[in-house]
């Protein structure tokens, strides 16, 4: 019988010669990626162990810099995640601390840790955005624990949706406006299923985009959402992979809930809320509405093909004096690179305040120049929008992509990217 990415990814991670949809599963798991603050000190207490140190990555990326006091009374700080990794016996090379921090799902791509055909779990909510490489990533929660102990996990397997991409991506295009486009067409039609991207549009995908378009997955409904792997995924994995690996691809007929097409070419810019992610619309309902906030980054637009497409934008120009612009980069790689290729230069030449990577602005708990005050409204790139989610409950916040926020910054309202890109 014909099987999805999603059966064939949960028979390999089960052991097993094949599943189908509705089979209970045991899916031994091949990483786990936790997050600063994450932490339960009830293991270390009742002297249980990871079944396996070595597959455990620890990503400093929510407090760092450390969180307000407040918030440090509830989840901790720093130093109380590095005593947990170090109790858990994780080795150091596996905890990225400041310097080497970032995202706990951008951070294990960027240094191999998750290789296509594997089974990955992640205790925060976007976990699912690793399935960009071709592999089976949900979002553990505090069902991370008990699986830290066994090293697997049991699951009922999923119904899967195909979406089949054509056509090329336009210029000022991102992952968000994808993934808004899948939000606003499948709600309530993905929910606890998976969605399987393929076609021959993926080729005009960077494996940036396609992160982008996987971290909205859990907004969408979706367990997660799983990529076929082509020539470009290969040549992302390869040079950085820390182990062998096998692609996995779904057989030609292979049935599916549900399937549906996308001409990528006809896709254009979209902007959600304010104050609800799910309230999507074009972005010229919007235009012109005056802003004074303006933040690029977070798991859902601080990677390179954000930083550089809100560069291309803003090289040679000044934002807006009545907005302040705050750029987070993802990870310390990709601040690094963004350095090395004058990236970051363009982004603080107009006015950009560039911060420490992780999660930055995205939390109001976060240290962050950009808190939002009463009564502003903010444009954004990040994964979130819901009031207070950025500071002041009385703050609106729209989301949009990268290129979106910087052209919204230059002009002072919410414009289209288009207009500066040519």
């Amino acid at each position: 019988m014909s099987k999805t990415l999603t059966e064939k990814l949960l028979a390999k991670a089960s052991g097993k010669v094949a599943v189908s949809v509705g089979d209970v599963v045991t899916a031994k798991i091949d990483l786990i990626s936790i997050s600063d603050g994450f932490r339960d000190d009830w293991i270390v207490e009742n002297g249980l162990k990871p079944w396996d140190p070595k597959k455990v990555v620890f990503s400093f990326d929510h407090f760092t810099p450390p969180a307000k006091e407040r918030v440090i009374r509830w989840w901790g700080d720093a130093e109380d995640s590095r005593r947990f990794a170090a109790d858990l016996g994780v080795p150091k090379e596996n905890i990225y601390d400041v310097g080497r921090h970032g995202l706990s799902h951008q951070v294990p791509a960027e240094e191999g840790w998750v290789l296509p055909g594997t089974f990955y779990l992640a205790g925060d909510t976007q976990g699912a955005t690793m399935g960009a490489l071709n592999c089976f990533a949900i979002a553990g929660l505090f069902s991370t624990w008990p699986a830290l102990a066994t090293g697997e996990i049991w699951m009922v397997v999923p119904e899967s949706v195909r979406i089949i991409l054509t056509g090329e991506m336009p210029k000022g295009i991102l992952g968000k406006d994808i993934y808004f486009r899948l939000l606003q067409d499948l709600q309530g039609r993905a929910d606890s299923r998976v969605l399987e991207f393929g076609g021959p549009g993926l080729r005009s995908l960077p494996i940036d985009v396609r992160m982008g378009v996987a971290n909205g997955s859990n907004h969408i409904g979706a367990m997660t959402s799983v990529f076929e792997a082509d020539q470009k995924l290969l040549d992302y994995v390869r040079p950085r992979a820390r182990g062998p690996f096998e692609t996995v691809t779904p057989d030609q007929d292979a049935e599916y809930a549900a399937s549906y097409e996308y001409d990528l070419s006809t896709f254009e810019p979209l902007v959600s809320g304010p104050g609800d992610i799910s309230k999507i619309q074009p972005l010229s309902e919007v235009s012109g509405t005056t802003i004074q906030a303006a933040y690029i980054g977070s798991c859902s637009g601080g990677r390179m093909e954000d930083l550089k497409l809100a560069a291309e934008i803003l090289d040679g120009r000044k934002i807006s004096p009545d907005v302040r612009l705050v750029v987070t980069p993802i990870s310390s790689k990709v601040l690094r690179d963004a350095n090395e290729n004058g990236v970051l230069q363009a982004l603080v030449r107009a006015g950009a305040t560039v911060t420490s990577p992780g999660c930055g602005a995205c939390d109001a708990g976060n240290m962050s120049p950009l808190r939002l005050a009463d009564g502003e409204t903010c444009i954004t790139a990040s994964v979130e929008n819901y009031p207070g989610r950025m500071g002041s409950s009385q703050a609106k916040i729209y989301a949009a992509n990268a290129a979106v926020v910087a052209a919204s910054a230059l002009a002072g309202e919410i414009t289209d990217p288009r207009d500066y890109l040519g």
